[in-house]
């Protein structure tokens, strides 16, 4: 028998269930505290515990090293044109890395960024051979001149994906001569005072001289993502008493997938519906100088405009001096016997040297065909699909893609034996329209 002490037990008994009571008014009063926070009856509690605050912390910002940050977020970004007010073409850029490339800023850009108008000048030492390895670049000629000392100039553009300021694989690099001013071909049409020379293209990229502002030539390379390229531009001085030498090229680097690639074997390529297409150096002043250049052998390209009616049509430019828009060598028979001035070929088969080729050429209105129409070669002194023609018309052609080929000899001597010279030639300037 236990011997148990009767009210003691009694006071045990009444001290828990006081106990038990407490609990169920804290648990009542934190189920009241959480429908009035908003919080479900499905929700977890939070642990209550000294050393943890009743809240959720916020997701942290991830914290990144400044070299990932300079790679997920460039200084540049490559090929992203822009254009400053005064209409010069320059690249998005911080405001920071612009200035501490020797940019300058003219211009925004979206992200608050600005754009960035790069120049590159050298002073025509060896000493001083620049290197671009920024998309939108100018290259201008030294700003005190050139003295008549300097057998050169010479720039590198070098292409490599792994840059930072490229990122990116280029397949085309485009020239832009807004200002082109060198000495003029002598007599036989040679380039041999001045001379302006790329290298390290896989086109073929003829040798120029003379005046070519406004014109404009394709370079193509291999993916610089595979096979990283350095193109050589350089000017080449002979001896000349006074002559004026000035330039201002913008090298602009078109990435492999972009839409603007020019066709392969292009030298030139024309986007516009309409426009001006000319040789270089030709230019509307008066003289009997030759300018049309020797060794030119290129094609000239024109985009095929969606929703046209696949037409390419040429006619010549309205000259305001004594110059001809057309004048690629006097067409001469075999006894050397010229055509009539100011006449087009005298038959195809007597563009031999020097010709302009217009694939499926034929005059507008396209009349009935003849054995003298020419149908793709041209040359004398006048555009025309028929020969010893003075008339002015359109030449067109269906033939696409629309491309022409530009043709000249290394000399302008038409019959060497005979010693027959046809010089003066200047060129052709044609206006387009791709209809």
């Amino acid at each position: 028998m236990f011997n148990v002490n009767l009210p003691s037990f009694f006071l045990v008994i009444l001290l828990i269930q006081s106990s038990c009571a407490n609990e169920d008014d804290v648990e009542d009063s934190m189920e009241s505290e959480s429908h009035e926070s908003g919080i479900g009856e499905s929700s977890p509690r939070l642990p209550v515990t000294p050393w943890r605050p009743q809240y959720f912390y916020g997701p942290m910002l991830p914290q990144h090293s400044p070299a990932l940050i300079a790679r997920t977020f460039p200084a540049f970004i490559p090929f992203t044109s822009c254009t400053s007010p005064n209409k010069e073409t320059g690249i998005c850029a911080e405001s920071g890395a612009c200035t501490r490339l020797g940019g300058r800023a003219s211009g925004a850009c979206p992200e608050g960024r600005i754009c960035c108008i790069n120049v590159v000048t050298n002073t025509c030492d060896d000493a001083d051979r620049k290197v671009v390895t920024l998309d939108n670049t100018y290259w201008l000629s030294p700003t005190m001149g050139i003295s008549s000392s300097t057998t050169g100039c010479a720039l590198t553009v070098k292409l490599d994906a792994k840059l930072s300021e490229q990122r990116k694989a280029v397949c085309q690099v485009r020239l832009n001569f807004v200002l082109f001013t060198i000495a003029q071909p002598d007599t036989e049409s040679v380039c041999n005072t001045d001379a302006f020379d790329v290298v390290g293209a896989s086109n073929k990229i003829p040798t120029i001289c003379g005046d070519n502002g406004g014109q404009h030539m394709y370079l193509n390379v291999p993916s610089s993502a595979t096979s990283p390229t350095d193109l050589q531009l350089s000017f080449n001085f002979g001896t000349d008493s006074n002559p004026v030498r000035a330039w201002n090229i913008l090298i602009s680097m078109i990435p492999c997938d972009s839409p603007n690639l020019a066709p392969l074997d292009c030298l030139q390529y024309f986007t516009g519906r309409s426009g001006t297409v000319s040789s270089f150096n030709w230019r509307d002043v008066a003289g009997t100088d030759t300018r049309q250049l020797a060794n030119q052998d290129y094609s000239i390209c024109f985009k095929t405009i969606p929703g046209s009616r696949r037409t390419l049509c040429l006619a010549p430019c309205t000259v305001t001096s004594a110059s001809l828009a057309f004048s690629i060598s006097v067409s001469r028979t075999a006894g050397a016997v010229a055509s009539p001035a100011g006449s087009s070929q005298l038959r195809p088969i007597n563009c031999e040297k020097d010709y302009l080729v217009i694939p499926g050429g034929f005059n507008v209105g396209n009349p009935p065909s003849v054995n003298t129409m020419a149908f793709d070669r041209f040359c004398g002194e006048n555009l025309n699909a028929n020969a010893e023609v003075t008339a002015l018309t359109s030449v067109c052609t269906t033939a696409t893609p629309f491309r022409l080929l530009y043709r000249t000899s290394d000399d302008e001597t038409e019959d060497k034996t005979a010693g027959v010279v046809d010089r003066g030639n200047l060129g052709f300037c044609l206006t387009f329209r791709n209809q």
